[in-house]
């Protein structure tokens, strides 16, 4: 009897013993601190306004995380008081310049799915019948275009007359040099406004679309983004226009006394420039062309990401938390003596950790800094 009580007494204790051990167990791995740095969203913010207050006329941004908006601000004038004052905002829209390239690329990536294309399709079956095609323009693919590879012998300044119907026909019909090589031209996208139409036009749901020329080509593009991505984000009356029913942002150099400059009516020019947004606007397009399979399925997203597809390829950042997919969007305008009479700086970011930025800037960002590098320090500098 006393043995077998002393060994119920030793099997207790075993129990006891090991419970005790395997509770401790877990709580000290439960306790184990990770080395690894945390992303701190209000370092990166405050990284941000550190780098542009003072240094500019005023800037917007807004930054989402997991796809939702997160936080968004903005400091200084759309106006200065020469123009009659108006301070800056998130929600207010402005000329996004160059990032207008990322709208594009997505509708472009949407009509070559819904048509069983890829982008080593051919452009040429979907130009305008009456348009002769120069040397080299029968090779193009629409990789080509997206990827800045194309050879145009055209230029990115004096916009109107670069990217109007009649400049992208001519600009055809004298065709491509070095078609290989990367050159960034704003022509590539341009185009696109005469592209995307004659995508669109037969497929189920698509409007009556007749002969494409230069009105019926940017009233169809612009019909064609705003239906099939800004409706769907609820981004409504997008357009190429200078907002009416409000004074618009302008545009400065960094003298206070000067005054600004409307960038005005972009819509017989666009497709690789010229949207109005705001900075709220262009994060809820990031985040559902992030996690929105009906905007930009998953199979699209891989494709913009591996080619630069809507992304800057000559402005690649690569940090120490992987690579930061982005483009920008720049204009300088100035007289005809060369004296700049105002700037646009525009970037959106997609970072790795589910995080992205959009930040516009109507001024110059002095002293002569630059966008993406204010951006990517802001961000490598935020981690805990």
């Amino acid at each position: 009897m006393k043995k077998l009580k002393a060994h119920k007494f030793i099997y207790l204790l075993a129990l006891i013993i090991a419970g005790f051990l395997s509770s401790c167990g877990e709580e000290g791995i439960n306790n184990i601190q990770s080395n690894e740095p945390v992303f701190n969203m209000d370092k990166f913010e405050q990284n941000l306004k550190a780098s542009l207050n003072g240094t500019t006329v005023g800037y917007v941004y807004a930054i989402n995380l997991n796809g939702q908006l997160n936080r968004s601000g903005d400091s200084g004038f759309a106006r200065t008081t020469i123009d009659g004052q108006i301070m800056q905002s998130a929600s207010k829209r402005m000329n996004i310049a160059s990032i207008t390239k990322t709208i594009t690329a997505v509708a472009v990536l949407q009509l070559l799915e819904r048509r069983g294309l890829t982008i080593d399709s051919l452009i040429a079956p979907w130009l305008p019948p009456d348009w002769v095609l120069g040397p080299g323009v029968n090779s193009l693919t629409f990789k080509s275009l997206l990827t800045h590879r194309t050879g145009f012998n055209t230029a990115n300044t004096n916009f109107n007359s670069t990217l109007s119907f009649t400049a992208l026909r001519d600009s055809v019909q004298t065709g491509c040099i070095n078609p290989q090589t990367h050159l960034y031209m704003n022509m590539n996208y341009a185009l696109f406004r005469v592209i995307i139409p004659a995508l669109w036009k037969g497929l189920p749901g698509a409007p009556g679309i007749g002969e494409i020329n230069a009105s019926s080509a940017t009233f169809f593009y612009r019909l064609y983004v705003q239906q099939e991505i800004f409706n769907k984000i609820g981004v409504m009356n997008a357009d190429c226009v200078s907002p009416s029913a409000e004074q618009p942002t302008l545009f400065y150099t960094n003298a206070a006394s000067t005054p600004g400059v409307d960038y005005g009516d972009w819509s017989m020019i666009c497709g690789g420039g010229g949207y109005y947004l705001s900075a709220v606007d262009l994060a809820n397009f990031l985040a559902n062309i992030r996690y929105n399979s009906n905007i930009l399925s998953p199979a699209n997203g891989d494709i913009m990401r591996n080619n630069y597809i809507g992304w800057s390829e000559n402005g690649t950042l690569i940090g120490a938390h992987g690579e930061y997919f982005n483009h920008g969007g720049s204009i300088n305008s100035s007289d005809p003596t060369g004296t700049n009479l105002g700037n646009m700086r525009g970037l959106i970011v997609q970072f790795p950790n589910n995080v992205d930025l959009a930040l516009m800037v109507n001024s110059e960002i002095q002293p002569d800094q630059n966008i993406r590098t204010i951006v990517f320090n802001a961000y490598e500098n935020a981690w805990d």
